[in-house]
């Protein structure tokens, strides 16, 4: 639980800089004229909170198998999708349905970026691991073989 907590941080992080990003783009093509408040600064903090929500449907305390994984994957975009743009219209910041549309495919990329940079963070990471974890086996191994000489003589 500790490490899905952890993840789900770190997750918030870079899906609310992905929004930042993607509002920006978003209102240059939209409405380039606007002017936004200070009020505006909230908006990627509570669309990043709510992109969180989904991903509680992928959280397992056992070892999922990989059609487990992709169903839950699949069902945590649903739900994202569906929650932004219901939130969307709720609010107000989303009128028409071209603007559902666009909104839409900017959920869906920042979700494809945001999973991309969690991947490539956790591959990191692997790598690091699998490095020290190599080392230590050949200091072991360089260890085991000084011992062995050493009895022989």
């Amino acid at each position: 639980m500790r490490s899905f907590l952890k993840k789900s941080l770190l997750d918030f992080f870079i899906i609310t800089t992905c929004i930042t990003a993607a509002t920006a783009v978003l209102g240059l093509i939209l409405d380039p004229d606007a002017v936004f408040g200070y009020g505006a600064f909230f908006s990627p903090l509570i669309f990043g909170f709510l992109g969180l929500l989904p991903s509680l449907v992928t959280y397992s305390a056992r070892e999922l198998t990989l059609r487990q994984a992709l169903f839950r994957r699949v069902l945590q975009f649903l739900l994202l999708e569906t929650l932004l743009i219901s939130f969307g219209f709720f609010t107000g910041l989303l009128r028409t349905s071209f603007q559902a549309i666009s909104f839409a495919f900017t959920v869906f990329t920042v979700y494809l970026l945001a999973g991309v940079t969690g991947w490539i963070l956790d591959q990191r990471e692997a790598d690091r691991l699998n490095r020290i974890l190599k080392e230590f086996q050949d200091k072991k191994t360089a260890e085991s073989s000084d011992s062995a000489a050493g009895t022989i003589l």
